[in-house]
């Protein structure tokens, strides 16, 4: 237990975090990503606490059981002080991501630990190559860096149907977030998987690229 108490940790306040929302409207207000509250409001404290809080019961669990699969091994071998730094700052760097592609749209709102997620899933594929994952119903576990892939895909598709009240845009930050985490923490496990760094940053660039000419992806 104390070797895992960072990703314990997060998921206990996550989940009670969560389910008080689901109760509660004010906590949920005062707690999710609002454009307009942090730019005219000042209420930064947003980009960090709409990870602590979730649309409904499935978005909340898809995205703590995807982060228990992933961050047990990064916490297990780099430390509690590792998790936690690459959990916050994917939190932190998905957020701001979905500000800046939304800093013209004053209402637009959003849930999730979707960027703090992604930092670590993404993490993990270059700190700790070779993992995979069961994803139900597949009777088969998938390898982790084909998930991340899919994890990706889901998330394009996301903002370009803008499905549900629900971060899609913070995958993405948090993904590259990720990345660079890793790079930081070990920059050959990164520099020494030029294949697979182009495989699953490739689709975050080339939506970037044409976002706004692709009518699926235009908001």
């Amino acid at each position: 237990m104390d070797e895992l108490i960072i990703t314990y940790g997060i998921i206990a306040v996550t989940l009670v975090i969560s389910f008080l929302a689901f109760q509660n409207a004010r906590i949920y207000e005062n707690c999710l990503f609002s454009t307009s509250a942090i730019i005219k409001k000042h209420d930064y404290h947003r980009l960090i606490t709409s990870a602590f809080i979730h649309a409904d019961l499935g978005h909340l669990l898809f995205n703590m059981i995807s982060f228990y699969a992933f961050s047990i091994d990064i916490e297990s071998v780099y430390g509690h002080a590792v998790a936690a730094s690459i959990y916050l700052a994917g939190a932190a760097a998905g957020s701001i991501l979905s500000l800046v592609m939304h800093r013209k749209d004053p209402m637009y709102r959003a849930v999730g630990a979707s960027g703090a997620v992604c930092a670590i899933i993404f993490a993990s594929i270059f700190l700790l190559p070779g993992g995979s994952i069961i994803v139900f119903p597949l009777p088969i576990p998938l390898p982790a860096w084909s998930y991340a892939i899919i994890f990706i895909l889901a998330s394009i598709y996301g903002i370009g149907r803008n499905v549900g009240n629900i971060g899609h845009d913070a995958h993405l930050g948090g993904a590259l977030c990720g990345i660079a985490m890793a790079a930081i923490i070990d920059p050959a496990a990164v520099t020494s998987r030029p294949l697979l760094l182009a495989s699953i940053a490739g689709p975050v660039i080339l939506f970037f690229i044409i976002k706004n000419t692709v009518p699926f992806l235009r908001r």
